[in-house]
């Protein structure tokens, strides 16, 4: 299991400076705990190609265990599987799903996009 210490040999030295030059010791030590534990598997029911009643079946057919998001009707955390077996299900492979983390899901529900704006996602990372 990494160390605080292991976290921080693995970043950029200057993220590891500017994160002690604007925040307490303390609060860098929770910064790089959190990077240390496993990241939940998240996803969003792409309602374009699919609902989240088809999901919930064949998440339950593939014995996928799941728990709902109270906020977020359409999205899931996944409870037993990672990401690379969620992308062997055809629900993935037709777009059906999309893997994603859950603070990704807030902005568009807060920001309420209405046709023809435009809004620049300046944490957005590129697809590979």
């Amino acid at each position: 299991m990494l160390s605080i210490l292991d976290v921080k040999k693995k970043l950029p030295k200057d993220f590891i400076e500017d994160i002690y030059n604007n925040y307490t010791p303390l609060t860098v030590d929770k910064i790089l705990s959190g990077m240390l534990g496993d990241r939940k598997t998240t996803l969003r029911v792409n309602t374009l190609k699919a609902n989240v009643q088809d999901v919930i079946r064949e998440f339950k057919e593939n014995n996928i265990k799941f728990d709902r998001v109270e906020w977020y009707k359409d999205a899931l955390v996944i409870k037993n599987v990672r990401e690379k077996e969620l992308q062997n299900l055809d629900i993935y492979k037709k777009g059906g799903i999309y893997l994603q983390s859950l603070s990704s899901m807030i902005p568009p529900l807060i920001l309420n996009p209405k046709s023809n704006e435009k809004i620049l996602d300046l944490t957005a990372a590129p697809r590979k």
